[in-house]
């Protein structure tokens, strides 16, 4: 009861104020924005913030114009111009509000870009502000494409170990393999790639590099029919297990229980680090060409243009999806990655889509990604999917890279 005696008075209150004289205390707070007290400033911005807010909930008498018209370019100011993080999170929860407004979207539009750029920094701070990106995503007047810009920092020469086979970011570290047989791990922490340490305990190619989201451990597989284990250190990798596997292995993953991993024939092979047996071969009668897991599920992207998913506690498998063939041509998944609940795939172009997005749970198609090019490869962050796709006609390789450029090389 006198919660919901608060909440009316709040609300009489603020209706009061948005309505006296239609709205005439919001070209009052405009003026307060521009004091030069601070003081003054800042209590005008939680005033702003709650009124805003309140105007929300409140039925809607005409007044929201007037409010948008005096303070929305004062809440975008505010959102570019102070440092305090508090300061950031009312001007962007002022925002939010405005959302519902058409008017007031046009406006965010014209400043999509500088609003972005902010608000991409503060990303962890508020729930609220993860909202605010989507909707700037969203606006029909907005490229997406122009909302994010990078400069190419860093560029190191590795030839002298052949291709670079595997390449992962961990806390600050790059770990790359290389098809002599080497991994290098690099500290990244100043945006420079500073090489601190190479190891060769492999005697062929690196293959494939994994390190589990819940573990500090780096899994490695080569051409040499072992995958070793790694400790990862402040400074280095250190190799604490050897398992021999009597396969070549191309592609990993693994957690604290099993490995699994791609070989030379069909199918994917279950490796359990205790008990036995150790191999199990689960067999699709195709080739396998990525894998990714989530605690005990693991998915398969296979030729044929199709996931399965493998219950690694019944060793069991069933189709997760199967996607549409041509009759002519080859077409696979070629990289799976899940983050967030969602299973993202990337393979060969069919009918003008080269990618979709599952949700891993019910298994429905979430969205796609339309392109006339195979996608090689997938890596997925909290604001963006990149894609590395092979143009079949002329074989040339083409990478977004984070300068916002896209870079090609010859295949030839």
């Amino acid at each position: 009861m006198k919660r919901k005696a608060v909440s009316s008075w709040e609300n009489k209150v603020a209706f009061v104020l948005c309505n006296h004289e239609k709205g005439s205390i919001f070209k009052a707070l405009e003026e307060c924005f521009k004091s030069n007290s601070l003081e003054m400033a800042r209590s005008c911005l939680v005033i702003s913030t709650w009124l805003i807010y309140m105007l929300s909930v409140l039925p809607d008498t005409g007044v929201r114009s007037a409010a948008r018209k005096s303070l929305l370019n004062e809440f975008i100011n505010v959102l570019q111009s102070t440092r305090n993080m508090e300061e950031k999170i009312l001007a962007t929860l002022a925002l939010r509000t405005f959302l519902g407004d058409p008017a007031a979207l046009e406006e965010l539009g014209k400043n999509a870009k500088c609003i972005y750029s902010t608000l991409r920094k503060l990303k962890r701070s508020s729930p609220v502000i993860t909202d605010v990106l989507k909707s700037l995503m969203n606006l029909s007047s907005v490229n997406p494409t122009e909302l994010w810009s990078c400069t190419e920092v860093v560029e190191v020469e590795s030839c002298a170990n052949d291709e670079v086979l595997s390449l992962l970011h961990f806390k600050g570290r790059v770990i790359s393999s290389h098809s002599d047989g080497t991994i290098k791990v690099w500290d990244a922490g100043k945006r420079v790639l500073r090489l601190i340490q190479e190891v060769r305990d492999h005697t062929k190619a690196v293959t494939c590099l994994y390190i589990p989201s819940s573990e500090d451990k780096l899994y490695s597989g080569s051409l040499d029919k072992t995958i070793r284990v790694w400790a990862i250190k402040p400074e280095e990798i250190h190799c604490i297990q050897v398992h021999d596997v009597n396969e070549t292995v191309y592609e990993l993953t693994a957690n604290c229980k099993v490995a699994c991993f791609v070989s030379q024939g069909p199918g994917v092979t279950v490796y359990r680090w205790s008990g036995v047996p150790k191999h199990i071969n689960i067999n699709f009668n195709k080739t396998v060409k990525c894998l990714a897991m989530t605690r005990d599920t693991l998915y398969c992207g296979i030729s044929g243009y199709s996931i399965q998913e493998v219950d690694l506690r019944k060793l069991t498998s069933t189709t997760f999806y199967s996607g549409t063939r041509k009759l002519l041509g080859k077409q696979s998944i070629y990289s799976l990655q899940i983050q967030d609940g969602l299973l993202f795939a990337g393979g060969s172009s069919v009918d003008g889509t080269a990618g979709k997005v599952f949700s891993h749970l019910s298994k429905a198609v979430t969205g796609s990604f339309s392109t006339g090019f195979d996608i090689q490869r997938i890596a997925v962050n909290d604001d963006f999917i990149f894609t590395a796709t092979k143009n079949m006609d002329g074989e040339m390789l083409y990478a977004g890279t984070s300068d916002g450029k896209i870079q090609a090389w010859s295949l030839d």
